[in-house]
């Protein structure tokens, strides 16, 4: 299955869990305000049946706002937030970016995607592993750059936990891209290696000797 496919299951399964469980919060808030399913559909705008449906996990697509509105009746607050559980699914400039990338790399070195990180319930991965011989390469993709702070700590932890000797950051050669890296001196420490002495490397086949930011 593919990874948007399996990604979209995933989120599936997630909102149903989600929707039944505050319905059965609802149902417990209501009996104990001691108010009818008429009743409290009355106050938030929908019918008795909407509210019974609600209550029983029946309606994927409760809107936040109704949600928000019932609980705000019964006494209660709605809270609704995100929280890291996986690398997103990536689009066709982004594969087409790890592609061109690919292309530069000697076939006698192993090349593979999507590596999950080997800790048990950990839905971290990364982009993108090289390994050759006495040397092992994480590649971290990137079409824009944003967070470059966030971004640096999720790759020096991917590399901790990969166990990887090297890094590099593999961006789209956008004017924006380099604009953004140019504004941040402190990567040029971070990655000393320049992208040609990387690519020429792993062309042959040999450890880039440190890490690297490459534009491509």
């Amino acid at each position: 299955m593919p990874t948007h496919d399996r990604a979209i299951h995933r989120g599936q399964r997630r909102g149903r869990l989600l929707v039944q469980r505050v319905g059965a919060e609802f149902l417990v808030g209501r009996l104990a305000a001691g108010l009818s399913q008429r009743a409290l559909g009355h106050m938030v705008g929908v019918s008795h049946t909407m509210i019974g449906r609600i209550e029983r996990g029946e309606t994927p697509s409760l809107s936040i706002e109704l949600a928000a509105k019932i609980a705000a009746v019964l006494g209660l607050e709605l809270s609704v937030g995100l929280h890291p559980a996986g690398p997103p699914v990536r689009d066709r400039a982004h594969l087409a970016l790890i592609e061109r990338m690919h292309s530069r790399v000697s076939p006698a070195i192993r090349w593979r995607t999507e590596v999950a990180i080997p800790i048990a319930g950990d839905p971290r991965s990364a982009d993108v592993v090289i390994t050759g011989t006495g040397f092992g390469v994480l590649v971290e993709a990137e079409t824009r750059l944003f967070d470059v702070q966030a971004l640096e700590r999720r790759i020096g932890a991917k590399q901790r936990d990969l166990g990887l000797e090297r890094v590099v950051l593999l961006l789209a050669d956008t004017a924006t891209n380099r604009r953004a890296v140019a504004r941040i001196p402190e990567l040029a420490r971070r990655f000393p290696v320049s992208a040609r002495a990387c690519l020429h490397a792993l062309a042959l086949g040999r450890d880039p000797g440190g890490d690297a930011i490459v534009f491509l």
